[in-house]
């Protein structure tokens, strides 16, 4: 099993720090798809059962192809 994060001990480190431009998502729609995400993938690790690992799983594997949609629009934002 992974490391579970804490959203808000990751919140709170967040709001001390200044981020720099790189850190920014220009996409307010993303951020807001991927809190909830990262909500119901961390409700899924802490209950391990059968239909819980394949929850995981689908969720991860729609995190990867919501970043990687992500990392395109980036790209040619930056053009």
């Amino acid at each position: 099993m992974g490391v579970v994060i804490s959203l808000e001990e990751r919140r709170r480190v967040q709001k001390g720090r200044i981020g720099t431009e790189d850190d920014q998502v220009a996409s307010p729609a993303f951020v807001a798809a991927f809190e909830p995400i990262f909500e119901a993938l961390e409700l899924v690790e802490t209950i391990p059962l059968p239909k819980t690992a394949r929850a995981r799983e689908l969720l991860l594997r729609g995190l990867e192809v919501m970043l990687e949609m992500e990392k395109r629009r980036l790209r040619q934002c930056a053009r």
